[in-house]
């Protein structure tokens, strides 16, 4: 499904459940010498690379091939980030010409909460009179997969359940060719 409410689309599917185990996996077996904090404008305090399998990338391309109709797709780099409750993703974009976050696992608890807890919000443009330059908040599934233009300015709200929201976010290039 490709949503459309202002100006860039913003697609929404859902991940294989292999692959999104798969990349939980990839998640807890991050490493310190992995960390991924430099480059990364969350206040949280485990964010990681890592390094899916071919069949996990195919499965991301596959998604992205059909948000961006391009069927030569290099993904780099790839992070998880571990969220906690009051931890927050600040209003930021990304590099590249497109991203993605793939929800591996929430806290229940979180779709106890209000609408705005746990939500990614997306913004584009300037505030106007009759006018709407905010998407959200979308609170998430277990599985979502979001691909957006890399220059679309987001945020992720905090929350205050127990447990962790792992999700796993990537830049996307096109080519021209393989």
């Amino acid at each position: 499904m490709l949503l459309t409410p202002f100006g860039p689309k913003i697609y929404q599917g859902k991940i294989d459940d292999e692959v999104r185990l798969d990349l939980l996996r990839y998640a807890f077996e991050a490493e310190p010498s992995q960390d991924a904090s430099g480059i990364l404008a969350g206040q949280l305090e485990e964010q990681y690379y890592i390094y899916p399998s071919k069949r996990d990338l195919d499965e991301l391309r596959k998604h992205i091939g059909t948000y961006t109709n391009q069927n030569y797709i290099d993904i780099e780099p790839i992070w998880v980030n571990f969220q906690r409750a009051d931890d927050w993703q600040p209003i930021h974009n990304h590099a590249g010409e497109f991203s993605f976050v793939v929800y591996v696992d929430i806290p229940p608890g979180m779709y106890d909460e209000p609408e705005i807890a746990g939500s990614i919000v997306f913004n584009y443009g300037e505030q106007l009179p009759h006018s709407r330059c905010q998407y959200g908040p979308i609170k998430p599934q277990v599985g979502d997969i979001f691909i957006f233009p890399a220059w679309l300015k987001h945020c992720v709200y905090p929350y205050k359940s127990t447990g962790q929201r792992v999700s796993v976010s990537g830049n996307i290039i096109t080519r021209l060719n393989s």
